[in-house]
């Protein structure tokens, strides 16, 4: 979810650049098409065009940043969001012919369908969510995923479904290639202190080169890799795929994504991992169930008053809230629980991912202190979006499987 931000900003910055407004509310005149939705016309319709706006490195997998990297679909045509203008002319015999447009999450393939549309272009759609929700989905959920994407890339990156049965098979290699204090939950910053998977072997980014052949005979053993949010691994995995290995994988933005994609309560979670923090992670599915199920939940939500109501002057933290959400200082939070059970549940979050260190960005956004700090005191049911509340708006809106998930926010449409 980091990269999702950090990408959501680059287009804010893309866009302030050509327009010198925010991009909000102006995609009324161009269709939204959920990626299921997506896959099917594209199967039924060869004469549709697959419009990629991203870079042309990131087009082809071979970006310097690496997460970048996530592959295309087959058969698009590339043409980046900067380029996008001088490129009218050539896209003319496509103006009444339908267009699929999509970047990597949604927001540069927004900008480019209005661009579209305001210079005559009637059939275009622009992809929910990108290349980032494709690659989050398994085959399961997302039927014909296979037929539609493909890379460049030397791994295979994967998604959290696949990521559980990956994990299952013992005859499989799970390397944490995070540093040794955050595989023993001894960082300094908490927000890393998270737990690990289960017989995972620790070999940190910077020791790979040397320990890997003492733990690996095989290079065609599979090897599943992770970190926080999958920057690391993805560079070990060039790594070690240029050295010869065979079957190498990625966990799709890391540790944390496969962490809230597994119920706070249930088996799988207890049977995956160790370490876990005192206090439950947990995602879109999970807040969307605890909101509207549990009548004695308590939403407490730790961002500046001025982003709860809208009015901060960055306009990317202006993220609506939850419905029912109380606003409150993370300092304070202990007034809020006041004469309140040990048992009573509370679902905390803020802006953004609980690691995002972002150069520029003027708050820390670290509230697992919080967590950890309730946990101390003997409160039992303490729930922690990790992602932040932009993950919480961009998957009810892009992901057609949490779309119920809209019910529970408010004032949240300045984005989408």
């Amino acid at each position: 979810m980091k990269l999702k931000f950090c990408l959501f900003l680059l287009s804010i910055l893309v866009y302030f650049n050509a327009n010198g407004q925010l991009p909000q509310r102006f995609d009324s005149l161009y269709k939204k098409i959920y990626l299921e939705d997506a896959v099917k016309l594209i199967r039924n319709n060869r004469n549709i065009l697959l419009l990629d706006v991203r870079s042309p490195d990131e087009y082809a997998d071979r970006s310097a940043f690496l997460p970048l990297n996530i592959g295309r679909l087959k058969g698009s045509k590339n043409i980046s969001i900067d380029s996008m203008k001088g490129h009218l002319k050539e896209l003319e015999p496509y103006k009444n012919k339908e267009i699929l447009v999509y970047c990597s999450h949604s927001q540069r393939s927004r900008l480019v369908s209005k661009l579209l549309t305001e210079n005559g272009f009637k059939n275009v759609y622009n992809v929910k969510g990108g290349m980032s929700l494709l690659n989050e989905l398994s085959q399961n959920e997302l039927p014909g995923k296979s037929a539609v994407y493909t890379s460049n890339l030397s791994y295979k990156l994967i998604q959290s479904e696949d990521a559980f049965k990956f994990i299952q098979d013992r005859n499989n290699l799970i390397v944490d290639v995070r540093p040794e204090s955050q595989f023993n939950n001894t960082d300094t910053a908490f927000c890393n202190d998270i737990g690990r998977i289960k017989n995972a072997v620790n070999i940190p980014a910077d020791k790979l080169d040397k320990k890997i052949p003492d733990v690996v005979k095989n290079k065609d053993r599979p090897i599943l890799l992770y970190d926080m949010d999958g920057t690391e691994s993805a560079k070990a995995a060039v790594k070690l795929t240029n050295k010869g290995y065979k079957k190498i994988y990625v966990l799709f933005e890391g540790l944390p994504a496969l962490l809230s994609n597994t119920g706070s309560s249930s088996k799988l979670r207890s049977e995956i991992f160790t370490g876990l923090p005192q206090f439950n992670i947990i995602g879109t599915k999970e807040v969307i169930e605890l909101v509207n199920k549990d009548k004695n939940l308590v939403i407490a939500d730790l961002r500046p008053n001025q982003e709860f109501i809208n009015k901060s002057n960055e306009h990317y933290y202006n993220l609506g809230r939850i419905k029912n959400a109380i606003n409150i200082p993370s300092h304070n939070l202990d007034s809020l629980l006041k004469n309140k059970p040990k048992t009573i549940p509370v679902l905390i979050y803020g802006s953004f991912a609980s690691n995002t260190k972002i150069a520029g960005m003027p708050r820390d956004f670290d509230y697992t202190k919080n967590c950890k700090h309730l946990a101390s005191e003997g409160y039992s049911n303490i729930y922690l979006v990790y992602d932040g509340l932009y993950s919480i708006v961009w998957n009810v809106t892009n992901t057609k499987i949490y779309s119920q998930g809209l019910s529970i926010l408010t004032d949240h449409k300045g984005l989408y």
